[in-house]
């Protein structure tokens, strides 16, 4: 009998070790959503919106990826579509708005889940409107935190 609750003490502090923690309990502070925040909002109106590809090493590792709806781009693939971007007759402003599910740290990580909406804009003329249900991976490395990888999900109505 004594031999299961001593077995029953150590199991118990085995999995009070392992669980997971919340948000308050794991590091998460203020200044880190704002990282958060700001890798994701700067990469979609630098990279995305902007098509800087000058500022792609400010915001991605050199091997980041994203899964975009089904199909796999690496930073080379990315740079080549903002350059198209720039060859467009008609060029067209983005706008965009996260809404920020949730952020969780595990250590040098942190992991983000968002709502972005974006709207399309020709000459002050809203053309076109998307949302997408997104998630990603930041990373800190040795120039600050990076996005290593992203998912994204067309929302379409």
């Amino acid at each position: 009998m004594k031999l299961q609750f001593i077995l029953a003490c150590i199991l118990f502090i085995i999995l009070i070790g392992c669980t997971p923690t919340n948000n308050v309990s794991n590091g998460l502070t203020e200044a880190d959503k704002k990282i958060a925040k700001g890798l994701i909002q700067g990469a979609f109106d630098d990279l995305w919106a902007a098509g800087d590809t000058t500022k792609i090493g400010r915001y991605h590792t050199e091997d980041f990826i994203i899964l975009e709806q089904g199909s796999i781009w690496d930073n080379d693939r990315i740079k080549k579509y903002m350059l198209s971007l720039h060859t467009r007759e008609k060029p067209v402003k983005r706008i965009n708005k996260m809404d920020y599910i949730t952020i969780e740290k595990y250590g040098a990580s942190m992991q983000i889940a968002y709502w972005n909406e974006a709207d399309f804009f020709q000459q002050d003329s809203l053309v076109g409107s998307a949302k997408w249900l997104e998630s990603a991976l930041a990373i800190e490395t040795d120039e600050g935190w990076r996005l290593k990888m992203m998912h994204s999900t067309g929302v379409f109505k």
